[in-house]
């Protein structure tokens, strides 16, 4: 005797339903069109959790192939991160959404301005020299305190949005200019939005004026 046995449970459950119709005497096309559709209804989620889950597992390939790589680039910039943080210029932490590495304001530029320092400038080439050995997508956020923007800086940045955009934006172009290519690089403000230290004493607003670095692979 030949057993069949059916590929999907839905095709059991269409089977049955078909045979007790018939076996009433009440088959019509409306009823059997019904349970055509449910079948395929099934069958459309059937594969449409198939699809899910196999995107799943890529992006969880991806995710570690990801985290692999930016555990090799935290390794690799260990000693230079130890040399910067001696001039109190660097720390570096690894985040959900990447690497950072954060510095400080009062290091990379000269005082109420939005331009870098020859030292801030110096240390965004050695940064960037450091990690153009593999693609990034690398984010450059801008932060400061809360203190409203003085009259001379007033003029062209109405207030920290603007500021913290505009120092952001320049670490950017010195990393075009030391290699990264433009469309790997994004400049964004966070503004006063995110401290990480208290703004009601000058060493909590220093800690929260600065530039954060993020690293993100590119995995092709």
């Amino acid at each position: 005797m030949n057993t069949f046995i059916a590929s999907r449970p839905s095709f059991l459950l269409v089977a049955a339903t078909a045979t007790v119709l018939m076996l009433s005497g009440c088959v019509t096309r409306s009823s059997y069109e019904e349970v055509a559709e449910e079948r395929d209804q099934l069958l459309r989620q059937n594969a449409a959790l198939e699809g899910d889950t196999v995107e799943l597992s890529t992006e969880l390939m991806l995710r570690d192939l990801e985290l692999s790589q930016l555990e090799r680039e935290q390794q690799e910039l260990t000693d230079e991160v130890t040399r910067w943080a001696v001039r109190g210029a660097i720390k570096m932490q690894m985040l959900a959404d990447g690497l950072h590495l954060t510095l400080p304001y009062d290091v990379l530029f000269a005082s109420g301005t939005t331009t870098l320092s020859d030292e801030g400038r110096e240390l965004i080439v050695e940064l960037v020299q450091e990690i153009n050995q593999q693609p990034y997508q690398i984010a450059v956020l801008g932060f400061s305190d809360n203190v409203p923007v003085g009259p001379k800086l007033a003029e062209h940045y109405p207030s920290n949005w603007e500021l913290a955009g505009a120092r952001a934006a320049s670490v950017v172009r010195v990393m075009e200019e030391a290699g990264i290519p433009a469309d790997q690089l994004i400049a964004v403000s966070r503004g006063e939005t995110e401290p990480i230290a208290s703004n009601d004493t000058a060493a909590g607003r220093a800690q929260n004026r600065r530039i954060d670095v993020r690293l993100r692979p590119i995995v092709n």
